[in-house]
């Protein structure tokens, strides 16, 4: 029984010391950032395996070292509780889930009033101190461990698709069943108390029936647990690594890209300026030299503009500032600002469709998305044209499309036209000024809401380009 207690608590204490001493606040994953949580609990928890081991050991302990042994207790399994009422809610947040009660139910208003009110019940029912550390494991430890057990099979299931989550959803699967099978262990089979199913299913009993003490499949249920969850954490590990190297593989790229870009406009100002120097000019011919400074001025600070939008839209945090907008109000918006632009080309602006649509977005970066789709398409279509434009609600997401009438663009070319500073050299381009830019922020700004863009070109002529937003609403 001392060997059984000993692993015991010790599984747990490593599980601690590993969760709280790695590195997981750069995680992308939601279960990263709250598995602090867990470490506490198993720190806890391994605190009272051993205070049970020193009394097992030494019974004339026990009246002082029990009390002791309820409120680590309490308070691991609080922890505990805490971190399988933000899985649970996690796993089940998407509205569209059948078992989307469960995010409700667990908020902390709701599941804290009936917990407590079934912890003091059960204390009421049965004062003893073996009665309360009963209550505890009834109300905590085992709805704790249920819970936390469902939520991690079925949290897996809910992150966005990627090679180290394929990995990790395995180590939530095995440790969600081990925690399922812990509540039964911890949270059932607990010391006699007066009332069912203690008076009938309890330590006692189980010894009796199995002939094995029940301390020993808890212990085996922590070794699962434990190894499984060192396994999450190193692909954690894996996963920052992965970010410090792309990291790094985009400021590479950014120096890249502003040397390669920012080259023509500097060489020509500083063509411009020596030529000017080098004579006497008039005034006039001053003028124009610095008005043709200013264009490429404004083309640097357009450039740069775009180069750090590119940079920013590769940060994950900026899908937590998301907010709920309405889709067909931002498309609006975008098109309002273009209608002077399309007055002058003589282009027909036609919204074919307008579905209301509402979902967590950001409006700004949306709305560049679809101004700058509009804008291409006016830009390309031949005066006295039609540009086509419409938002669908299909499903659980939000088509936009735009089509105009131009000369669309070769077809071996249109899987290019989304990297940085790609332009085709067709006549579709030349008479276009442009950095090779805009597309390539359309692109990163849609991948941020986890949808899809993709181009092509109509059969009657023109160029199609579609987004496709999954629509999110919590």
């Amino acid at each position: 029984m001392e060997i059984v207690l000993f692993i015991y608590g010790l599984s747990f204490f490593v599980l601690g010391v590993l969760v709280l001493f790695v590195r997981t606040k750069e995680s992308e994953i939601f279960f990263a950032k709250k598995i602090w949580l867990l470490g506490v609990f198993a720190l806890f928890h391994a605190f009272v395996e051993w205070v049970f081991l020193y009394m097992y050991i030494f019974p004339e302990f026990e009246t002082i070292l029990s009390p002791i042994k309820a409120s680590l207790l309490l308070v691991s399994y609080l922890f505990l509780f805490e971190f399988s009422r933000f899985i649970l809610r996690e796993s089940f947040k998407d509205e569209r889930s059948k078992l989307h009660f469960m995010h409700t139910l667990y908020a902390a208003p709701v599941i804290y009033t009936i917990s407590l009110s079934s912890l003091l019940t059960l204390i009421i029912i049965s004062p003893s101190l073996d009665g309360t550390i009963a209550a505890i494991r009834y109300t905590y430890g085992f709805l704790g461990s249920l819970f936390l057990g469902i939520g991690l099979y079925y949290y897996g299931e809910s992150l966005k698709k990627s090679a180290s989550v394929e990995r990790l959803k395995i180590y939530f699967k095995i440790p969600g069943i081990a925690f399922i099978f812990y509540g039964l262990f911890a949270g059932i089979a607990v010391s006699p108390v007066d009332y069912f199913p203690g008076n009938v299913i309890n330590t006692v009993w189980f010894l009796e029936t199995f002939g094995i003490p029940v301390q020993l499949f808890r212990a085996l249920c922590a070794l699962v647990i434990t190894i499984s969850s060192i396994k999450a954490l190193q692909i954690f590990s894996d996963e920052i690594n992965l970010k410090l190297s792309s990291s790094l593989r985009q400021i590479k790229r950014f120096s890249s890209d502003v040397s390669h870009e920012l080259k023509t406009p500097l060489t020509a100002m500083k063509v411009e300026v020596e030529v000017a120097l080098k004579e006497e000019r008039s005034k006039e011919e001053y003028q124009n030299i610095l008005r043709s400074n200013l264009e490429e001025i404004d083309t640097l600070q357009s450039i740069v503009k775009n180069l750090l939008m590119l940079t920013y839209l590769e940060k994950e945090s900026l899908k937590k500032k998301f907010t709920k907008h309405a889709i067909d109000d931002i498309v609006l918006k975008g098109l309002e600002d273009l209608m002077v632009m399309a007055s002058h080309k003589n282009i027909n602006l036609e919204m074919q469709t307008l579905d209301s649509v509402e979902m967590l977005c950001d409006e700004v970066l949306l709305r560049t998305v679809f101004s700058n789709l509009i804008e291409n398409a006016i830009k390309y279509a031949p005066s006295s044209s039609s540009v086509f434009i419409a938002l669908c609600k299909v499903e659980n997401h939000a088509i936009f499309s735009v089509e105009d009438e131009g000369k669309g663009i070769d077809e071996a070319k249109l899987k290019l036209v989304f990297d940085r500073f790609y332009r085709t050299d067709d006549s579709r381009s030349k008479s276009v000024k442009g950095f090779g830019l805009g597309l390539s922020i359309v692109k990163q700004i849609v991948e941020v809401h986890d949808g899809s863009v993709e181009m092509k070109n109509r059969l009657n002529g023109g160029l199609c380009v579609k987004v496709t937003l999954p629509i999110v609403y919590m």
